[in-house]
């Protein structure tokens, strides 16, 4: 079971299909609605919220975790064309 609701990268996702987080994105746009809209047990560290995003936007990391995002620029990213619209929200 995921810690951080669906899960950290599916949470993001929701947000920004919502608009709450603005495209193109960094890990301070995710801290920043992490603490205005999540009431988690315990918060996801810096390093934690960096980890899952690049893995999240590279091609070369394991073939099993999903690719929800693109680095459009070092730190910053958008949502992948396929994980766009109301079902992902």
């Amino acid at each position: 079971m995921p810690k951080y609701g669906r899960g950290l990268n599916r949470e993001i996702v929701g947000a920004v299909n919502l608009g709450l987080i603005s495209e193109p994105f960094s890990i301070g746009d995710v801290r920043k609605w992490i603490n205005k809209y999540k009431d988690w047990q315990s918060s996801p560290t810096e390093s934690y919220i960096n980890v899952t995003l690049a893995n999240a936007a590279s091609d070369k990391h394991s073939g099993t975790y999903k690719k929800y995002f693109v680095c459009v620029d070092r730190g910053r990213y958008k949502l992948r064309s396929q994980y766009r619209g109301e079902d992902w929200r």
